[in-house]
């Protein structure tokens, strides 16, 4: 019984940032790697004459600019759908009676709350990444401190 436990604790887990990761993507286009590419580019810059290689280059600097604009808008969303989900599933998590979904919220939400940092926090201002994280820090704290203190 102990395994299922941890199976269904792990598997939320893991699915939650998934699929609020995918979620967004499903509204928000997430740029792929491989549209923003020309095409046998170095066999092309090897054998082109000046003129078409700083052509070619311009052509890559413009579909890399391109791409970091998308990524950036695409971040922007994941950031402010994962932070507010995330510490939802963990507050939720905290308080279900059934240790295992509750066990699966909690890590679930934390490794969302992850996923829309990682992706996004180049973009944070100095400011907001002290707020948000204070928040999170002050959420984690609350919660520990209640259950702690309901069961002493």
């Amino acid at each position: 019984m102990l395994a299922k436990k941890f199976a269904l604790g792990f598997g939320l887990a893991i699915i939650l940032p998934m699929m609020i990761h995918y979620g967004v993507s499903t509204f928000v286009e997430q740029p792929k790697w491989g549209d923003y590419q020309i095409r046998d580019y170095y066999q092309r810059h090897k054998d082109a004459s000046p003129e078409e290689k700083k052509e070619l280059q311009a052509k890559r600097d413009r579909l890399h600019d391109e791409r970091k604009v998308k990524e950036k808008h695409f971040q922007k969303y994941l950031f402010f759908a994962a932070i507010p989900l995330g510490i939802t599933a963990i507050i939720i998590g905290a308080f279900l009676p059934i240790q295992a979904i509750g066990t699966g919220l909690m890590f679930g939400g934390i490794f969302s709350v992850c996923d829309g940092y990682i992706n996004y926090w180049s973009e944070l201002s100095d400011g907001l990444r002290f707020i948000s994280l204070v928040f999170a820090f002050i959420v984690l704290i609350v919660i520990g401190y209640k259950k702690l203190e309901s069961k002493a």
